[in-house]
């Protein structure tokens, strides 16, 4: 038991040596990775930063490649209503303008139900205030008595 208790004294003691003779190795080793780890990061930013400029250019020109494409269609319809015969184009004319009334029609049915939708919350708010000064009133009528409830 002794011999337990005085080996694990030198084998603390033989590891204390150990590191106090090595520390300044240990304490530069581990600024060492310090330092390695800090430059790991700042590359690692340094590629994700150039990855996401090269992915908002490829953005960019897809963008530019899209609007390209739109004006080439509206070229394209341009050139086709001028092969249209007249009575065609009477006829596109025609659905537009019936559009255009639809449209004005529903732009017309939104406003009224927008409208009626308002009145509908004012005429529900001012019920519901109602309600509560009708409420304080006999409220009054019933701490204050008569006369000053009825003012």
């Amino acid at each position: 038991m002794i011999l337990k208790i005085g080996a694990k004294k030198v084998l603390t003691m033989t590891m204390i040596e150990i590191i106090s003779e090595n520390f300044l190795i240990i304490f530069y080793s581990v600024i060492v990775i310090i330092i390695l780890a800090i430059i790991a990061r700042i590359l690692n930013e340094r590629e994700r930063s150039k990855t996401r400029r090269e992915l908002a250019d490829i953005n960019l020109q897809r963008k530019k490649l899209e609007m390209v494409e739109r004006e080439k269609h509206i070229d394209k319809l341009k050139e086709s209503s001028m092969v249209l015969k007249d009575k065609e184009k009477k006829e596109i004319d025609e659905i537009s303008g019936d559009k255009a009334v639809l449209s004005r029609r529903s732009l017309a049915l939104m406003n009224e139900i927008e409208e009626r939708m308002q009145r509908l919350e004012r005429g529900s708010d001012n019920a519901k205030l109602m309600k509560t000064l009708n409420e304080i009133k006999e409220a009054e009528r019933e701490l204050f008595g008569e006369e000053k409830g009825g003012k």
